[in-house]
């Protein structure tokens, strides 16, 4: 009787099909690690700008603006404010561009309300 010593064709298209399937699998499940962690990043720059712009409230302002804010209920303070101040450096990087985000200041203000005493800073983007 003769020995076998290889492999039938179709022992080797299964092979290669399910080792495909695996690398499909796991590409799939790195790109959703990925775009969790940019959308982690960028709530997180988001949260940074927010907190700055809370401290800078209280730090920059003079009782009189802080006031005269409460009562408007809606004041807005620039990134460029932030980076003037010291609070945020200008070689911050906006994770959703890449980019410095002095080069795209424009695109963020943190808007400032009250609602019963409680100030809260929220970011807005244009």
């Amino acid at each position: 009787m003769k020995s076998n010593k290889g492999f039938t064709l179709v022992e080797i298209i299964v092979t290669i099909g399910i080792m495909a399937l695996i690398g499909i699998v796991i590409a799939n499940n790195m790109t959703g690690l990925l775009s969790e962690q940019n959308d982690e990043e960028y709530e997180s720059f988001k949260k940074e700008l927010e907190n700055s712009a809370c401290i800078y409230v209280e730090t920059d302002w003079s009782l009189e603006t802080r006031n005269s804010c409460k009562s408007s209920n809606n004041c807005t303070i620039t990134v460029d404010e932030l980076i003037k101040s010291g609070l945020i450096d200008e070689e911050t990087k906006d994770p959703s561009t890449g980019e410095a985000i002095l080069e795209n200041s424009e695109k963020y203000s943190v808007t400032i309300r009250w609602n019963d005493g409680v100030k809260t800073c929220t970011i807005k983007e244009s």
